[in-house]
């Protein structure tokens, strides 16, 4: 069993101690903040119960925790984290939510902190295989290759353009004298995402160190970093991502010091990487192209009895046969049209005319995807026995494309089949393609919990999560459940002290409206046109406006008197950059500003000081269950006798609503008022649970 002993334990604390004295004395502007020296001795507490492989883990060695702006959530879990990495010898991965704090940390804490470091640290940033660019795929679309022809009918619909493939060209010369690195983020304009696909690495098809072009890769040079990072930067999709899939790109999570930042988006994340989809008739265009591949491929195989081959090719048949099929009746039955695009599978039950196509079509695509990874596996080894390697390169290449796809096509199918608790989503929807169209097939898990625990909680050697809203209502119980934390009984929370004096800095006012969003929402549309410009009369500088939709803001704006309009600048008016600039240049000038926004400005937007002194709030956020996973999830809990508006749709408003009003007060300086223009918080029972979730602001209600 692994164990921190009492006196390594002292070591670290005093490494711990030396470090943050050093950034005590020589970080920019540091202020000595008490939450975040909370932080420095629960995580430290919480990383000394590190894991190994065999361990059993009851969730002493995972910590949440709560930290408000102004806190210094980054270095409070930095400084402690870069110590124990290096004294326990294991790695640490940071992962984000957001790429604008994967920059901060990359461009501007690390580095400092390498500085001021008493133990040398390696750090870098890791991306997924997808976000590389294939040497040799580039140069088969470019066609500078013989196999061009081939490898385009085994991956595409259709070949690329040849402007297209003049735009591929002048890409690989680029690689290949060094002005590009191969990153997709950093790709000559003229590669657009439409065409990233074509040239992107993949896994099933990447050859390895066996490739030609192994030593110039972009991906592996990347790796090589990695390999000598003790800390690692990543976001949650490659997190997730890559333990749902089991790949190598990250270190092994039993070696591994979790930080997850911005949290509280780890449990989409999670339903994301775990869920699958696969269009029907997209899949038949590449099944009736698979077996002229895969003859290429057997004829590499001099000890080849054929039988593989032609087991393939009854399933691909069949396949074809069933799936065809399929599509007719769902056209014949317009199961979903253009106008109604979704059909959901209440209960996660499949009807019988559906069962039965997944009853005959599942079994083959697994069947399927068993014989193309063994012949990829032939091939590989076959290679590996050769003394011309490079012959094998191009049926390798050709062979995993495909196999990713009867991978997906049979994870898909198999979870469409999945009798679970609580239930799989499952869908149909009308995929429109611009000139065509597609069924596409959906199946997710309506939770993320139980494939987070059994995943990652249950393999990490330890975590630590951090946000500035995990709190529903006051505590962790929603946040915990969502992640699957709850399964681990001596999970650590922590609410980290804010530097803020909410109380003193800001004001929380939720003023008399006549009319309920919820009872008369086009009479609270109207009653907003003339109340706003009310609440704001007495506004000297920057004023923040959010809404939860874009119909009603668009519908008040135009309601608006106009001496009050020369005032305000509009979410989707001009670009978001420019948007958030002119509004300081304003502010700047002596003039008033008024940003009309949506979701994205209430969570991801910093405006301290003037730029911000008033929030305004038009209706409590509340989001409709209308997406398949979340109308599955609501209507399990229904059948369980559990209440979906009290269970998913107050704590959910509640999270929105902390991360909301947040905008307001964002450093020790600022003044801030809160408006709420949605009575519900002072008349529907649940208004005082979400009310009890919220800074102790002065209130006015």
């Amino acid at each position: 069993m692994f164990c921190v002993s009492n006196e390594h334990l002292k070591d670290i604390q005093e490494k711990i101690q030396e470090f943050y004295q050093a950034v005590q004395a020589n970080w920019p502007g540091f202020k000595t903040r008490v939450g975040q020296e909370q932080m420095f001795a629960h995580i430290a507490q919480t990383l000394s119960q590190a894991k190994s492989l065999k361990d059993v883990r009851d969730g002493d060695n995972i910590l949440v925790v709560e930290g408000k702006t102004g806190v210094g959530k980054t270095l409070g879990y930095l400084i402690p984290a870069i110590v124990f990495s290096k004294l326990l010898n294991k790695r640490v991965i940071i992962s984000t939510g957001t790429v604008a704090l994967q920059e901060q940390l990359m461009q501007k804490d690390l580095p400092n902190l390498a500085d001021l470091s008493p133990i040398s640290f390696e750090y870098a940033l890791a991306k997924g295989r997808s976000r590389y660019v294939c040497n040799i795929r580039l140069e088969q679309v470019s066609g500078k290759t013989k196999q061009t022809a081939l490898f385009e009918d085994a991956n595409w619909d259709a070949p690329p353009k040849e402007q297209d493939k003049d735009s591929f060209a002048d890409a690989l010369l680029s690689l290949n004298d060094g002005s590009w690195n191969g990153d997709k983020d950093t790709a000559p304009p003229e590669i657009t995402d439409s065409m990233w696909p074509r040239i992107a690495a993949e896994r099933s098809s990447c050859l390895g160190r066996h490739c030609q072009r192994f030593n110039v890769c972009p991906y592996f040079n990347a790796r090589r970093d990695l390999v000598k990072a003790d800390v690692i930067i990543a976001n949650h999709d490659l997190v997730i991502s890559t333990i749902a899939s089991g790949s190598k790109i990250l270190p092994d999570p039993s070696e591994t010091l979790y930080i997850f930042d911005e949290a509280h988006n780890l449990p989409q994340v999670g339903i994301k990487h775990f869920a699958s989809s696969v269009g029907l008739i997209a899949s038949t265009r590449w099944l009736e192209k698979i077996m002229a591949a895969v003859l290429r491929a057997d004829a590499l195989l001099p000890d080849s009895s054929g039988k593989t081959v032609d087991e393939v090719h009854a399933h691909v048949e069949d396949l074809i046969m069933h799936t065809k099929q399929m599509i007719n009746s769902l056209r014949l039955a317009n199961f979903v049209t253009h106008e109604q695009v979704i059909h959901r599978f209440k209960n996660g039950e499949l009807s019988p005319e559906f069962s039965s196509y997944a009853e005959t079509i599942g079994p083959l695509a697994i069947a399927l995807n068993n014989r193309i990874s063994k012949i990829l596996q032939q091939l590989n080894d076959q290679r590996n026995n050769s003394i011309d390697k490079d012959s094998f390169s191009p049926a390798i290449l050709e062979i995993g494309s495909y196999q990713s796809k009867t991978e997906n096509l049979s994870n898909t199918w198999h979870l469409m089949q999945a009798d679970a608790n609580p239930p799989i989503a499952k869908w149909v929807e009308w995929q429109d393609l611009g000139s065509t169209f597609d069924f596409k097939l959906h199946a997710s898990p309506i939770s993320a919990a139980q494939n987070l625990a059994q995943t990652l909680w249950s393999t990490s050697s330890a975590a630590v999560l951090t946000s500035a809203t995990l709190r529903t209502m006051g505590d962790f119980q929603y946040f915990l459940g969502q992640t699957g934390l709850n399964w681990f009984p001596k999970t650590n929370t922590l609410e980290a002290e804010s530097p803020f004096n909410y109380e003193e800095q800001g004001t929380f006012i939720v003023p008399e409206m006549i009319n309920c969003p919820s009872a008369n929402a086009q009479g609270h549309t109207d009653e907003l046109s003339d109340e706003i410009p009310k609440q704001l009369k007495d506004l000297k500088h920057g004023a923040l406006v959010l809404f939860t939709s874009k119909k009603q803001m668009k519908q008040v704006h135009e309601d608006l008197p106009d001496d009050f309009l020369q005032d305000v600048l509009m979410q989707g008016d001009m670009p978001r950059n420019k948007l958030i600039s002119q509004h300081e240049s304003r502010i700047q000038d002596g003039h008033r500003s008024i940003l009309f926004g949506m979701q994205s400005f209430g969570e991801g937007l910093d405006l301290p000081g003037k730029l911000c002194e008033t929030v305004l709030i038009t209706k409590l956020p509340f989001a409709p269950p209308d997406s398949p996973v979340e109308e599955a999830k609501s209507e399990w809990l229904e059948k369980n006798q559990g209440n979906p508006f009290y269970e998913i749709s107050v704590p959910a408003v509640a999270l929105k609503l902390q991360q909301w009003v947040g905008r307001g007060i964002r450093t020790e300086t600022d003044h801030a008022t809160i408006i709420v223009l949605d009575k519900r918080l002072k008349t529907k029972p649940y208004g005082k649970k979400i009310l009890a979730g919220l800074p102790p602001f002065k209130r006015l209600i």
